[in-house]
């Protein structure tokens, strides 16, 4: 088996991101550790940003392969690898026989505002108590939508150095006390946390990738999760962003106004930009998705 090498470029230092040097030893630990107890293990870790898919239970889909079957009766072939795709995803059936399948994500350099939004999606809380309870922070990460992220980062570090300075004056508070005073910007010590397949395509993808709204650095971070587990499994993700991604709001936008305006062809075609092409030759889904399909800046694109 390769060695698992975690790639520092993402984690460590730019204008928005900054890791504490002395972390580096710490960052080599949990390396040495993802390979003995995970790559030795027949597990791939893959990492994408700072996200590192550790494991997955569905290896070679074969677990939801068995669960299909047994969803559907099907005794005489098992090991169809392709029933749940395509005989329940495409046909709008149940998810259960990825209910129970699970992938295990490590996250480093990822900031306190971030952590408390995936938190809400775990289906087993291996979190940090509190976020930090006795750990210090690993560094700083600044908001993507800080528009003079330099700014941001002075400021950030003259909080956490007055903590430090606390702690030094006052050696009798506690870090768990002293842990109130840090600022949401800061970088979290690294965490696990496992999902539900279920979930990662019907909730955590959905709400925070696939859907416009989200908070800058968490669609980085959730875009990661979904590249690192697309690696492992191009056609099953692919063929989940298909059934669940970012087109399909707009086709439920334009259902809504197709129902509620009830536009007539002609009102249709005369806000398209091809409003002088033959109505024969227009690409009706085209159509469709400019117009009553097309959706509304969000609060972040406004402030873009």
């Amino acid at each position: 088996m390769p060695r698992f090498t975690i790639d520092l470029n993402p984690i460590c230092w730019n204008e928005r991101i900054h890791l504490e040097p002395e972390r580096i030893n710490d960052i080599r630990n949990l390396e040495l550790f993802i390979n003995e107890n995970f790559v030795n293990e027949g597990f791939t870790p893959i990492q994408h940003g700072r996200v590192i898919a550790l494991r997955v239970t569905d290896k070679g889909r074969k677990s939801s392969a068995f669960a299909s079957a047994l969803y559907l009766g099907k005794y005489d072939d098992m090991g169809n690898t392709n029933r749940f795709l395509d005989g329940m995803v495409k046909a709008g059936h149940s998810y259960e026989p990825i209910r129970g399948e699970t992938v295990t994500f490590l996250y480093i350099g990822v900031s306190k505002t971030a952590y408390d939004h995936l938190i809400t999606y775990t289906i087993r809380n291996r979190r940090i108590a509190g976020g930090f309870r006795a750990n210090k922070p690993w560094g700083l990460v600044v908001p993507y939508e800080a528009k003079d992220p330099w700014l941001y980062h002075r400021i950030i570090e003259e909080q956490l150095t007055r903590c430090d300075q606390l702690r030094k004056e006052h050696p009798e508070e506690s870090l768990q006390a002293i842990r109130s005073l840090y600022p949401m910007g800061v970088m979290m010590p690294p965490f696990m946390l496992d999902f539900s397949e279920e979930a990662l395509v019907k909730n955590v993808f959905k709400q925070r990738i696939w859907e416009r709204g989200a908070q800058g650095e968490t669609r980085d971070i959730v875009n990661s999760m979904f590249e690192a587990v697309r690696t492992l499994d191009p056609e099953k993700w692919d063929t989940l962003k298909e059934y669940h991604g970012p087109h399909i709001e707009g086709h439920n936008r334009a259902m809504r106004k197709l129902r509620e305006k009830r536009p007539t062809l002609r009102q249709l075609v005369s806000k398209n930009k091809n409003a002088q092409a033959d109505v024969l030759d227009l690409d009706v889904y085209e159509l469709l998705m400019e117009t009553v399909g097309k959706l509304p800046k969000t609060m972040w694109d406004k402030a873009s």
